[in-house]
């Protein structure tokens, strides 16, 4: 089974913005995208930081920055100085965020989904090996697999698990699917083959969860623990 990872659901036209670009340009490029945030690059795309909304607002506020410790740390008394001057003569290099958080094309969905929870963020830059912002993932892009019909999930779930993975019949199991939710009822030969199957399901997108009811004739796993592998092929089949 394929995993999803972020190159199959990122956005790849990413609207971008160089580090002396006007604070209004960057304003105006944003509100004309309809986007929250924009990544900040060098002439050959890698990624410099990132201006969001918040960062504008902060700079666009009547009353002055205050001097805290974690401002000073990410701009210089220079930039610090500038930035209290109101809008007129701010770049987007001094207002942007330094810190920034990233994944790549090759990160998986899930791991993704947890990094942009965690960073409390709309969406993330994607950057290659060399830190080029190749796409932008957000969180509908996450949650676009998980809007698939309950028929596709059933008939991935039918056709591409339990037929062709795991080559059993179809007609000697029940599948339902209700919101994402896979329901599996039946019996299989053997007890792992029962646990890869139910693994195989969750894996497929859109699944949000599986209720487990299959039962099986034989407890190959009991089987395994009496009867000891020899030492050179426990690695193989741990």
């Amino acid at each position: 089974m394929k995993q999803l990872t972020v190159r199959d659901v990122m956005t790849n036209s990413v609207v971008t913005t160089s580090p002396s670009a006007p604070f209004k340009y960057v304003v105006r490029i944003m509100q004309d995208h309809r986007i929250s945030g924009v990544p900040v690059v060098d002439e050959s795309g890698r990624l410099l930081g990132i201006v969001t909304g918040a960062d504008l607002l902060k700079a666009e506020s009547a009353e002055p920055p205050r001097r805290k410790f974690f401002l000073e740390w990410f701009i210089s008394p220079r930039r610090l100085t500038q930035l209290e001057r109101r809008s007129e003569d701010l770049r987007a290099e001094d207002v942007m965020t330094r810190d920034v958080v990233t994944v790549s094309p090759q990160t998986p969905m899930t791991d993704a989904a947890r990094t942009l929870l965690e960073a409390g963020v709309k969406r993330l830059p994607v950057t290659d090996a060399g830190g080029r912002v190749v796409g932008v993932v957000s969180r509908t892009d996450l949650l676009r697999p998980y809007l698939r019909s309950d028929l596709d999930i059933r008939k991935e779930v039918v056709e591409d698990v339990i037929l062709e993975a795991m080559w059993i019949d179809p007609s000697t199991l029940d599948v339902r699917v209700n919101r994402g939710v896979v329901t599996v009822t039946g019996r299989v030969e053997r007890r792992s083959e029962k646990e890869i199957l139910v693994e195989l399901i969750r894996r497929v997108s859109g699944v949000v969860g599986v209720h487990d009811e299959l039962s099986y004739e034989e407890d190959d796993r009991a089987l395994e623990r009496r009867i000891p592998l020899p030492e050179s092929l426990r690695t193989t089949f741990r």
